[in-house]
């Protein structure tokens, strides 16, 4: 009867209605085989549904390529950014351009130097070396006029100046003219390298009315957002008087953003007021010049200079060694394998 009673627990109703297996064991002693096969059964049914789940949760081994695949994008990157599943994270390296011009004491320019001979430090720390160019590379050039109501008198003067600067244009270099005053006038959708459409394009600046005063910032913004994703060598030559009245933009944005670039600004102040510390500090951050530009011979040398040096720079390029702190200045030097020459290259820049 323990027997009996045991399994009586367990009796259950076919969907007929009829009685089960455990109902007809549960009737005495002398069916207790007739249990333990039923355990018996039941357990072995157990034993192969887990072996069937475990085979479902083990994944099936990958080739050694697709192996490589996965792991790579199962990795955790410490980024301090919280990533979803399924997003891929791709770091990249910063490379840093610098470029460079090497002058001996007459004041020419010295072309004959190799990757060897340059020497690279960040913080005092000498940097590898990575890429470089040599003179008489292509370039691309943002040349931003103003012509806001005060530049009226000069307004002859620079677009002489304009025109001879793209008269030195090689086949490979393009440049794309622009002129603001309270607004911000490309004159061609994009950079150009023929010579005669370029011309025509300066002659078509004009003065701005002196009511709608000066968006320097913003113009030198725009400069810097065309040239941005270009590729190669790049510049922006700012022909102003220095003076912004208004615009989104500011200096120490545009100053920011024009350090943390790899693009050079030449800025020419024309006329005779104080020399603007903005426009000294745009050239000197990203490895330019700045020119005082009182007449048109000034102004027309001025820009025989800037297409001069844009010819004879070296690029130095370099994967800072410590990416540890974003958004901190650092310095820059250059040193060259030359005696009796200067060297004049960007000093810092902002990582």
């Amino acid at each position: 009867m323990a027997t009996a009673s045991l399994v009586s627990h367990f009796v259950y109703k076919r969907p007929g209605g009829g009685p089960g297996l455990l109902a007809r064991c549960s009737s005495g002693n002398g069916h207790v085989f007739d249990v333990m096969k039923f355990y018996i059964t039941a357990f072995a049914l157990l034993l192969i549904i887990t072996a069937l789940a475990q085979a479902q949760q083990t994944p099936t081994p990958l080739p050694a390529a697709a192996a490589s695949k996965e792991r790579q994008s199962q990795t955790t990157v410490q980024t301090g950014v919280e990533v979803g599943e399924g997003e891929v994270v791709h770091i990249t390296a910063s490379l840093v351009s610098v470029p460079v011009s090497v002058i001996d004491r007459q004041g020419k320019y010295v072309v004959d130097l190799q990757q060897k001979d340059f020497r690279i430090y960040e913080d005092g720390v000498e940097q590898l070396i990575t890429n470089f160019s040599n003179i008489d590379q292509p370039f691309s050039v943002v040349l931003l006029m103003d012509t806001s109501g005060s530049t009226a008198s000069f307004l002859g003067q620079m677009k002489g100046a304009a025109k001879s600067f793209v008269e030195q244009l090689r086949p490979v270099d393009t440049v794309q003219p622009v002129y603001f005053h309270g607004e911000i006038k490309p004159l061609t959708t994009k950079s150009i390298n023929d010579p005669n459409l370029l011309s025509a394009a300066i002659g078509q600046m004009s003065p701005g009315p002196i009511n709608m005063g000066t968006r320097l910032y913003d113009a030198v913004d725009f400069a810097l957002g065309v040239l941005r994703p270009v590729s190669g060598r790049k510049a922006v030559i700012l022909f102003t008087d220095g003076e912004n009245t208004w615009g989104k933009a500011t200096m120490k944005s545009t100053l920011h953003e024009a350090e943390e670039s790899d693009i050079i600004i030449y800025t020419l102040q024309y006329g005779d007021p104080p020399a603007q510390k903005y426009l000294q500090q745009l050239a000197e951050r990203t490895g330019g010049r700045y020119f005082m530009a009182a007449d048109v011979n000034k102004i027309k040398s001025s820009f025989a200079e800037v297409a001069e040096e844009l010819r004879r720079q070296y690029v130095l390029g370099y994967h800072p060694i410590d990416l540890a702190q974003r958004g901190q200045e650092r310095s820059i030097r250059v040193k060259v394998n030359r005696q009796r020459v200067g060297v004049r290259a960007r000093r810092s820049y902002t990582y």
